[in-house]
């Protein structure tokens, strides 16, 4: 398995091709791609005795097979199952407890790296699925808008459909050869992703986890599906978390990633609209928002597709009087809640995604969508390692941070 492309296996399974034809290379660009091999740990271990680039052999120069293999780790597919309160220094109450986002992780690997990051974890899980022709790279596009796609490809969610929500990414941890699905982003340029701290830093921390550790893949539909004609993969340059963000409060929940390279504008990749509107919140009190991630779903199981949800904003007081010992504890004035209480809702592994709203003014039937809350935390079932989806959701405010985010983004 690897995380570049999709693997066809030949020669008697003694060959294997790793396809992905969207990916340019670049000349003097080294380009490091990680895979491995299970085999029976009984047998002989395999050794590499060639590669082949564009059907040009590459390795080895003279003829000769390695005598060793490039790796010996072995891997199993059991799952973990991560604590939930490990995020804060403290117990909850009885009645649920506080959780960010995934806590559901299948273990993939026992790969090592110099830099142990003790990052937030988040879902991970398989599916493939083939792609198709690349799509067309744009020059411009004005932010927020979507190009409707003629057919389609979270809790009580609906399935969305590919380009539907093109800002939406998924952030990947890399640590050796492990690349775990962690949290969700919003591209807002072609160079910035916006996204909660605490996806980012270190566990009960405001440090920033190393940022060569983390790749940011645009455009992604299916979490495992690595060949896709509007996926983009790219590398994260800096992390930016607000410097008054608290680990155990989660306030201040907010981080902006700055890429390596542009993001290609195309109909499947494309930014949301930063927030315009008043920034006071009752002027969105009863709106609806739109929220999509690849959390759990209302039976428990991870959803295998971008899922979205629609949910109410609701007034501060509402959100505290329906459950004073958690909602005190980690609203402010520069969150809000959202949610019906009923079932709809974005749980475990949504962390991060970002709350959109149409645009007042923007065509009803083609909006214009500004971005204006991210996923902060959740109540937890109690004794479940999953949200309680009859509370409502906590959001980080966006537009209470317009001033971080310009500052961010301009480093």
């Amino acid at each position: 398995m690897n995380w570049f492309g999709e693997v066809e296996t030949r020669d008697n399974q003694f060959g294997y091709l790793i396809k992905n034809p969207g990916h340019k290379l670049k000349a003097k660009t080294p380009l490091q791609i990680k895979f491995y091999i299970r085999y029976d740990p009984k047998g002989p271990i395999p050794k590499v005795v060639g590669i082949r680039l564009n059907a040009v052999v590459k390795c080895p120069e003279n003829g000769q097979a390695t005598e060793a293999p490039l790796g010996t780790h072995l891997f199993t597919n059991k799952p973990d199952m991560i604590d939930p309160l490990a995020v804060g220094q403290e117990s909850f109450p009885s009645q649920g407890g506080m959780l960010p986002t995934a806590t559901y992780r299948p273990s993939v690997g026992t790969g090592s790296n110099s830099e142990t990051d003790d990052f937030f974890r988040g879902d991970y899980f398989e599916l493939l699925k083939p792609g198709a022709a690349k799509p067309t790279i744009l020059d411009s596009v004005t932010c927020g808008t979507v190009v409707k796609q003629p057919r389609p490809l979270i809790t009580h969610g609906q399935a969305t459909q590919e380009g539907e929500f093109p800002w939406h990414s998924a952030i990947y941890h890399s640590q050796g050869i492990d690349l775990t699905y962690i949290c969700g982003a919003s591209l807002i340029s072609t160079k910035h992703l916006i996204t909660v701290a605490h996806c980012v830093t270190r566990k009960k921390s405001q440090m920033p986890i190393n940022a060569d550790n983390l790749v940011i893949y645009l455009g992604k539909f299916y979490l495992q599906v690595w060949r896709s004609p509007g996926i983009q993969d790219k590398r994260v340059d800096k992390i930016m978390v607000h410097s008054k963000y608290n680990p155990q409060s989660f306030s201040n929940d907010i981080a902006i990633l700055k890429l390596t390279e542009p993001a290609e504008i195309t109909s499947y990749v494309r930014p949301v609209c930063l927030w315009e509107g008043q920034s006071n919140l009752e002027f969105v009190v009863n709106q609806m928002g739109s929220v999509v991630g690849w959390g759990f779903d209302e039976t428990g199981h991870v959803t295998e597709q971008l899922t979205k949800a629609h949910m109410p904003i609701v007034s501060q007081e509402t959100c505290i009087y329906s459950f004073p010992d958690f909602y005190s504890r980690f609203t402010s004035s520069t969150t809000f809640c959202a949610g019906f209480r009923n079932g709809t809702s974005v749980c475990n592994g949504d962390s991060g995604g970002g709350l959109v709203l149409p645009k007042n003014g923007s065509d009803k039937h083609n909006p214009v969508w500004q971005i204006r809350g991210l996923v902060s935390i959740s109540v937890a079932l109690q004794n479940k390692f999953r949200c309680d989806s009859s509370h409502y959701v906590v959001f980080t405010d966006v537009a209470k941070f317009m001033d971080f985010i310009d500052y961010a983004m301009k480093q």
